[in-house]
């Protein structure tokens, strides 16, 4: 099933009341371009293409769709994984899209064809996530089975693998040049990593040691964001391994959702799903939160922000299972 408008899909009543609660500061600040439904699970994951034209969602039902961001269309169901997919990414040309799921593989799809290209397999239990290099073909990725491990694209095979935590990993993400990895874990760290050596650099950990969820770079590589269950996003200061700004209001205690910066050049953000079934949004830097969005019917695990337009996406669980757009109405 492909896109349908907001008017078609959601009741104007529900959406202005959610959006209009308390500490939603903002109500207009964002609107609702399209639904799009075509997982008939869980959506997972939700990642844009570098050049800004597709986006790539993974879902419980085994699949990964690939859709045009103009007109919500879907263009592609790749088919392949013999469990729930996990994760997805893209490579820097947006040619290709991997993904990895619990059937302990790390897939690279034809993003124009929707061919699958290579299968990575080493992994001993579910792989949870995936990231590309931003200058190389090399590909990471994290499992249950508690390690990271590093994938070279071109070759297929697997170019190291590396202890990284006690627990599950949750994400992963390369810093801006390429040359350092972040990792979250169930175990309450974050560790960053040296690219070239695999050598751990530093570890970050918040007293309360609550599962983290998700973990991204700044574009300066200075700071990293990361999400937590016990229901708060961090921004963490690398150097000083100090946490300079927390952000609270939504309710994340069960599902590894993901908090996402959203960088742009006159306004940032910080963006994350809640289990409440909104998407909250805060100001970057007095904390507050800007709006809050309603569309989705359950808990939502997953956003994404477009790397140059203001529009963000949004994925629901299981009795929802659609993928929301949604553009910043106070950037022209």
């Amino acid at each position: 099933m492909a896109s349908e408008s907001v008017q078609d899909t959601l009741d104007a009543g529900d959406v202005q009341g959610a959006l209009n609660a308390p500490d939603a500061q903002d109500p207009d600040a964002y609107s609702l371009l399209y639904m799009m439904y075509g997982h008939s699970k869980s959506v997972t994951s939700i990642a844009f293409s570098y050049d800004g034209q597709k986006i790539a969602t993974g879902g419980a039902d085994k699949l990964v769709n690939i859709w045009q961001v103009h007109t919500g269309r879907m263009l592609h169901t790749l088919e392949g994984h013999t469990h729930g997919v996990n994760g997805v990414c893209w490579t820097r040309d947006s040619a290709y899209v991997a993904s990895v799921s619990d059937d302990r593989s790390v897939r690279l799809w034809d993003a124009e064809s929707g061919h699958l290209v290579r299968t990575f397999l080493g992994h001993t239990s579910y792989v949870m996530c995936v990231a590309c290099h931003p200058l190389s073909t090399l590909l990471i990725s994290g499992g249950f089975d508690e390690t990271i491990r590093m994938w070279d694209i071109q070759r297929g095979t697997c170019h190291r693998e590396i202890a990284a935590h006690s627990e599950a990993v949750t994400c992963v993400d390369f810093c801006m040049d390429g040359t350092m990895i972040a990792s979250s874990s169930y175990d309450g760290l974050i560790r960053l990593w040296d690219t070239s050596s695999g050598l751990c650099l530093r570890t970050l950990q918040h007293t309360d040691q609550a599962p983290v969820a998700s973990v991204q770079f700044s574009p300066s590589s200075l700071q990293l964001l990361a999400s937590s269950l016990d229901s708060a996003v961090r921004l963490w200061d690398i150097a000083n391994a100090r946490i300079l700004k927390t952000y609270t209001s939504h309710k994340n205690t069960q599902y590894a959702g993901t908090g996402i910066l959203v960088f742009r050049p006159s306004r940032t953000c910080v963006a994350c799903g809640s289990e409440d079934r909104l998407v909250y949004v805060w100001d970057v830097q007095t904390k507050r939160v800007v709006c809050k969005l309603a569309a989705h019917r359950d808990a939502v695990i997953c956003v994404a922000a477009h790397p140059t337009l203001p529009i963000l996406a949004s994925a629901g669980l299981a009795q929802d299972a659609s993928v929301a757009l949604w553009v910043d109405r106070r950037v022209t």
